[in-house]
C-alpha cells in the first residue's frame, strides 16, 4: 500500500484520514477480556467468507454495520483464542458483548546461546514477503479513519470531558475508496466527510503505512522497513518471548536500531509461526527518522489474511494506530492520534477504467456529511468529549469569524481581513520615524489577495502609500495576475524582507545608529500575468514603469547614540524606467493533483528534481525610458535528500547585463550585514560590497541532521549544517562611470566562503560561523549570523 507522502509539519499531518462501508443495521457491543474483565483494545471483527470488517476502538468497542441476514463473526487478537460468534440480523439493530480468553502460550523471555533465533525468523518473513508481494499486482479497499490533534491552544477547555490529558484541537473523519496497481499508481475517493470549522480546505487526506514495503517515506525521509530486503545490514534483532493467536505460536522479535545513523526504527514485531507472516507492528522512529517538529512518533498495525479471485493468501494491513507528539519552539505542545480501520480489500480485481489519472486525491462533491449521518455511519463511537468538541469548536470558530482577534504580530478580522502592528511604525536614517497603517484583505476562497499600506515619514516629509492585487483564476489556480501601485521608500540591492527582520531594522537604527539597509524613492506600477501552460513550464510576462529618485538622510537621532551620525545614504542615478519582460520556470518535477470537490484543486512534487528559471527584461528609450539596456537571468535551484549523511540544497545562477546600467539596477549578492541571513545566502559578505553588471553565485548546504548530538536530550532536535558559497562579479567600465554611487567593488577572481551552522534550535532559531577564504577584507573575514527559520 502505497502513502501519500506525510509533510513533516503540523499543517501536513493535519490532513491524516481514511474511510468505511456503510450498511443498513448496526452489530455492536464491547470486547472484553474474560479474565480481567477489562475492554480489550483494536480487536480485528471480521465477517467469515469475507473481506469486510472492522475493529475495536481503544474502549474496546465495536460498530459492524451489516445487512440483515445471517452470518459469522470473527473476534481475534494476538495472545487470545478466536471467538465466532453466530448472528442473525432480522430488522434491527443488535448489540453483543464479546469475551475473549487468553491463549495458553506466553513467555516474555528467552535465553540465547549463538545465533539470535530472530534472525533467522525474519529471514523466513523476508522470503515469504517476496513470494506474496510478487503475486499482488493491484487491489482495492475501503478505510474509515479518525484524526484528532490535542493542544493547550485548543478552544475546548479542559475539564471533566477531556479524556486525552490535553484538549481537543481540531477532528476530522472520512470514509474512501483507495486503489493500489504496480509499480506506483494510487487513488484515493473521498466519499464522505467531516471535520471540524478550523481544518483548512476541508479534505482530509488518509495514510495508511504498510510495514511490509522496503521503504516508509516520510516526505524526503526514506525510512528502512523492518522486514526490507536489506533490514539485516541496519537492524539488529532480539527473539523477546511467545505469544501465541488460538493455537497458533507468534514469535514477539524486538527491532533494535543497529547503527543510530541511519533513518530507521525500532520496537517489537510479531511473525507467525509456519507461514512466518508479520502479523502486528508496535514501531517507533529513531531520531534519525523523525519528520521535522515532531517529537515522537509511534505506529501499531495488526495485519489479517484475506484471499483474491483465485484463493491466494494475502496478508495486508487492517488498522493503523499513529500517536505523534509535536512542539513548537518549546513553548507549545501538539499530540496527533490516527485511527484507521481497513477492510473489504478486492485482491488482484482490476480497477474501474480511468481510475489511475493524474488526481491522486478526488474528493467527491457531496462528500461533506452532517453528524446525523456519522452518528449513524461510523463504525468507531465519538467520546462525549468528541461530541463536544465538534460543537464548540465549530461555534468557536465561527464566532471568530464575526469579530477582531489580536495575536502576537498581527490583528484580524476572521481570516479576511489583517493587519500587521509590527509594521506600524519604522525608523531609519531617511524618514527618521514614520508611521503607518496596513491593511491586507483575503478572499474566503483565497484566490485574491489585496495588501495595502499608506504612511508618513516624518524627518524626509513625504506620504508613501502602496496598493498591491494578486489573483489565481481557473480551476487549478494556474492563471495568476498581480498588480501593483505604489509610491515608497525602496530599499537598494534587497529584493524584500520580513516584518519581523524590518522591525529588528528599526530597533537597531533607533537604539544603536545600526541601519543596515541604502534606500531610494520609487513610485509607479506594474503588471503580470503568468500561466501554467504544462506540467513542466510556466510562462509570464511583465510590464512595469517607474520613478526612480535620489534619498538622502534627514535626521541623526538617535535614543543612545544621539552625538553620533548615521552614515551616508548613496545616490542613485535619476530616472524614469519603463520596463517589459518575460521569464519561463521549467519543472521536470512530476506531480499529482488533488481535487477538493468544490470547485478546486492543487498539486503536489512527488520528485525532487532541480527548477530552471529563465529571465529577461528590456528597457528601451522608445518607450521612454532614461536608460537603455537589457538583463538575462538563469537560475536552477533545489533540494534533494540521498539519504541521512546527504541532503543538499543548493542555487546556481548568473546575472547578465547590457547596455546603459544605473547603479540601483546593478546585479548583486544575496548577503547582508546584518546580523541575520536568509536561507543560501553569503554570510562575510558586506551588504552591496560587490555589485556588477555581470554577477555568477553558487551556494551549497548539506544538513547533517542531529547526527553529532542525537543522544543528548537538551540537542536531540538540532541539526548541523556545512555550507559553501561563491561568486563572481564583473562590471564593464561604462556601467562603473555611469554609477552615481561608485562606493562598491567586483570580485577579485572568485569570491569563496565557507562555514557550519546549527540549526532547529527550539524549533525556530538557527546560528551560523562563516569565513572568508578569498577577497580578504579587513575585520570581515569571518561572521557570526542568527535567523529565524520559520519566518
Amino acid at each position: 500500500m502505497k502513502p501519500i507522502k506525510l509533510t513533516v509539519s503540523i499543517a501536513l499531518i493535519v490532513f491524516l484520514a481514511g474511510i468505511s462501508i456503510s450498511q443498513q443495521y448496526r452489530l455492536s457491543g464491547k470486547v472484553i477480556d474474560s479474565k480481567t474483565n477489562k475492554p480489550l483494545e483494536y480487536v480485528t471483527i471480521k465477517v467469515s467468507d469475507t473481506t469486510y470488517g472492522t475493529t475495536a476502538d481503544k474502549n474496546g468497542i465495536y460498530i459492524l454495520k451489516i445487512d440483515k441476514g445471517s452470518y459469522k463473526i470473527i473476534f481475534s487478537m494476538i495472545g487470545y483464542f478466536t471467538d465466532t460468534q453466530a448472528v442473525y440480523i432480522d430488522s434491527s439493530d443488535v448489540e453483543r458483548n464479546i469475551f475473549l480468553y487468553p491463549s495458553e502460550l506466553f513467555t516474555e523471555t528467552i535465553e540465547v546461546l549463538g545465533e539470535d533465533p530472530a534472525y533467522d525468523i525474519i529471514r523466513k518473513a523476508i522470503k515469504y514477503k517476496k513470494e506474496f508481494r510478487s503475486k499482488l499486482q493491484e487491489y482495492d479497499y475501503d478505510a474509515y479513519t479518525k484524526f484528532i490533534i490535542r493542544s493547550g491552544l485548543s478552544p475546548v477547555k479542559k475539564d471533566s470531558l477531556t479524556e486525552g490529558g490535553i484538549p481537543i484541537l481540531a477532528i476530522l473523519e472520512s470514509e474512501t475508496n483507495g486503489y493500489y496497481k504496480k509499480p506506483d499508481k494510487y487513488k484515493e475517493i473521498v466519499k464522505s466527510k467531516r471535520e471540524t470549522a478550523n481544518i483548512p480546505r476541508g479534505v482530509a487526506i488518509p495514510y495508511i503505512v504498510n510495514f511490509y514495503d522496503d521503504v516508509i517515506k516520510f516526505n524526503e525521509l526514506k525510512v528502512t522497513g523492518p522486514l526490507a530486503d536489506d533490514a539485516m545490514d541496519y537492524y539488529e534483532y532480539h527473539l523477546a518471548g511467545l505469544t501465541s493467536i488460538d493455537s497458533s505460536k507468534v514469535f514477539k522479535i524486538e527491532v533494535i536500531d543497529g547503527s543510530g545513523i541511519f533513518p530507521l526504527f525500532y520496537g517489537t514485531v510479531y511473525i507467525m509461526d509456519s507461514t512466518f507472516a508479520l502479523v502486528k507492528v508496535d514501531l517507533s522512529n529513531n531520531e534519525a527518522s523523525k519528520p521535522f517538529g515532531v517529537d515522537d512518533i509511534n505506529f501499531r498495525q495488526k495485519f489479517t489474511a484475506f484471499d483474491d479471485v483465485s484463493g491466494s493468501k494475502f496478508w495486508m494491513p487492517t488498522d493503523v494506530q499513529i500517536n505523534a507528539d509535536f512542539s513548537f519552539a518549546g513553548l507549545f505542545r501538539f499530540t496527533g492520534e490516527v485511527f484507521t480501520i481497513v477492510s473489504n480489500y478486492r485482491l488482484n480485481k482490476k480497477a474501474p477504467p480511468g481510475i489511475f489519472d493524474e488526481y491522486v486525491i478526488k474528493v467527491l462533491p457531496d462528500a461533506k456529511k452532517d453528524s446525523l449521518y456519522w452518528k449513524q455511519s461510523k463504525p468507531v463511537k465519538n467520546s462525549r468529549e468528541e461530541d463536544a468538541a465538534y460543537k464548540q469548536i465549530d461555534y468557536d470558530t465561527e464566532k471568530k469569524m464575526k469579530k477582531f482577534n489580536i495575536g502576537l504580530t498581527s490583528i484580524d478580522y476572521g481570516n479576511i481581513i489583517r493587519s500587521y502592528p509590527l509594521n506600524y511604525f519604522r525608523f531609519n536614517r531617511v524618514e527618521g520615524s514614520h508611521l503607518q497603517f496596513n491593511l491586507d484583505i483575503n478572499s474566503r476562497s483565497r484566490r485574491n489577495f489585496l495588501s495595502s499600506m499608506i504612511g508618513y515619514g516624518f524627518s524626509d516629509e513625504k506620504l508613501k502609500y502602496e496598493v498591491n492585487y494578486s489573483g489565481m483564476f481557473l480551476k487549478d489556480r494556474s492563471l495568476r495576475i498581480n498588480a501593483g501601485v505604489y509610491n515608497r521608500l525602496q530599499m537598494l540591492s534587497v529584493s524584500s524582507i520580513s516584518g519581523l527582520y524590518r522591525a529588528f531594522n528599526t530597533l537597531s537604527s533607533l537604539f544603536d545608529k545600526s541601519d543596515y539597509y541604502d534606500y531610494y524613492y520609487s513610485s509607479g506600477w506594474y503588471l503580470s500575468i503568468s500561466k501554467q501552460l504544462i506540467q513542466q513550464i510556466r510562462l509570464a510576462i511583465r510590464y512595469s514603469q517607474e520613478k526612480q529618485t535620489s534619498a538622502i538622510k534627514n535626521t541623526d537621532y538617535s535614543v543612545f547614540k544621539n552625538s553620533q551620525p548615521f552614515r551616508v545614504n548613496p545616490p542613485v542615478n535619476e530616472a524614469f524606467s519603463r520596463i517589459i519582460g518575460a521569464s519561463m520556470l521549467l519543472d521536470l518535477n512530476k506531480y499529482s493533483y488533488i481535487d477538493f470537490g468544490n470547485g478546486e484543486e492543487s498539486r503536489y512534487s512527488e520528485t525532487d528534481f532541480p527548477t530552471l528559471t529563465f529571465g529577461a527584461d528590456f528597457s528601451s528609450k522608445k518607450l521612454n525610458s532614461t536608460y537603455e539596456f537589457k538583463n538575462f537571468t538563469a537560475v536552477l535551484a533545489g533540494e534533494n535528500y540521498f539519504n541521512r549523511l546527504i541532503n543538499l540544497r543548493y542555487s546556481f545562477g548568473a546575472v547578465l547585463f547590457s547596455g546603459e546600467i544605473p547603479v540601483q539596477s546593478l546585479g548583486y549578492f544575496n548577503a547582508s550585514s546584518a546580523p541575520w541571513v536568509y536561507a543560501l545566502s553569503f554570510r562575510t559578505m558586506k551588504y552591496r560590497e560587490f555589485l556588477g553588471d555581470k554577477i555568477y553565485w553558487l551556494n551549497l548546504e548539506n544538513n547533517f541532521g542531529n547526527l553529532i548530538w542525537s543522544k543528548i536530550k537538551f540537542t536531540k532536535k538540532w541539526d548541523l549544517l556545512i555550507f559553501y558559497n561563491a561568486g563572481k562579479s564583473i562590471i564593464s567600465e561604462s556601467s562603473y562611470l555611469l554609477a552615481a554611487d561608485k562606493n562598491f567593488l567586483s570580485t577579485n577572481n572568485i569570491f569563496m566562503e565557507a562555514g557550519f551552522g546549527i540549526g532547529n534550535i527550539f524549533d525556530v532559531l538557527r546560528f551560523d560561523f562563516a569565513w572568508r577564504l578569498t577577497n580578504l577584507a579587513n575585520g570581515n573575514n569571518f561572521a557570526f549570523k542568527f535567523s529565524l527559520v520559520s519566518f
